[in-house]
């Protein structure tokens, strides 16, 4: 039986609970504190994207490894339609996971395709914006052309976790911060061909913390770089775990969210009334 982060719950195949795969580091919100907005963030891959996102979980696969929720963000992931649905695409070729989820900011759908949605169980959006017109635009568009999909809105009404800054705790404390780590639980990436035990130690480029998924790589090093039991370096300056307080989510130094969307009803709008006219004005 194996405990921990990589589980054993049903006596079955050693599983990860989510796992997550970014396909860009790029966005169209500039969200103060936000995780993904760290200075010279790296790509996610060296080459093409979809092809490495997709080695990575074969590899994975290929040491019985099954994934509960495989999740495609950002950055923004719909930004490039085409990565987007080539990644899908790729990844379902693989299929050691049960759900596929896309998690995206809703701002931009015109990079969202009727393509895309054929390889997706769940669509999330993080809700900065204050229309609900945009959410029901998003629930009338998903219903008429891809009923399958599970639409989400997650709404941050209990702020975020504050995620910059220089503090530095020392091993003991670190090590407390490793043991309740909530990230580790949720946030475990595949990136430039490695396995991390949270998205945010490959966006700082401290890709030595990570384990490669090469062609030698077992499962019992994959069981021990998950479950193991001392802290990792980057745990001694995890802002988000030190317990600082919240930040309001989502704010701009612009007024880019209305602008966007304005844009996003206007696409939506116009994506709602073609479907909804082929299936004959139904909602």
């Amino acid at each position: 039986m194996i405990h921990g982060i990589l589980v054993d719950e049903a006596g079955g195949a050693p599983r990860i609970r989510e796992l997550e795969v970014s396909i860009t580091q790029r966005c169209n919100l500039a969200c103060a504190q936000c995780g993904f907005m760290v200075p010279n963030q790296p790509p996610p891959a060296y080459g093409d994207v979809s092809q490495e996102a997709a080695a990575g979980l074969k590899q994975l696969g290929r040491l019985g490894i099954r994934i509960g929720t495989l999740v495609v963000l950002g950055g923004e992931p719909t930004l490039d339609g085409n990565r987007l649905v080539r990644t899908l695409r790729a990844l379902r070729g693989v299929g050691n996971f049960d759900r596929l989820e896309v998690v995206s900011n809703g701002l931009h759908p015109q990079g969202l395709t009727e393509e895309a949605l054929r390889y997706i169980d769940r669509f999330v959006i993080s809700v900065y914006f204050d229309d609900p017109a945009l959410s029901e635009l998003w629930r009338r568009w998903l219903t008429s052309v891809a009923p399958h999909v599970e639409l989400q809105l997650r709404v941050h009404a209990d702020g975020w976790d504050r995620w910059t800054g220089d503090e530095k705790v020392d091993e003991g404390q670190a090590q407390q911060l490793y043991d309740a780590c909530w990230y580790r639980k949720h946030c475990i990436t595949v990136e430039r061909g490695r396995l991390f035990a949270c998205s945010r130690i490959p966006k700082l480029s401290r890709d030595a913390e990570g384990l490669p998924l090469t062609d030698d790589a077992t499962l019992a090093e994959v069981t021990n770089y998950l479950n193991g039991d001392r802290f990792l370096p980057s745990c001694q300056t995890c802002v988000p775990m030190m317990g600082m307080g919240m930040v309001a989510p989502g704010v701009q130094p612009d007024d880019r969210i209305a602008r966007l969307t304005g844009r996003a009803i206007a696409v939506l709008s116009a994506r709602v009334a073609a479907a909804e006219s082929r299936a004959g004005g139904d909602p």
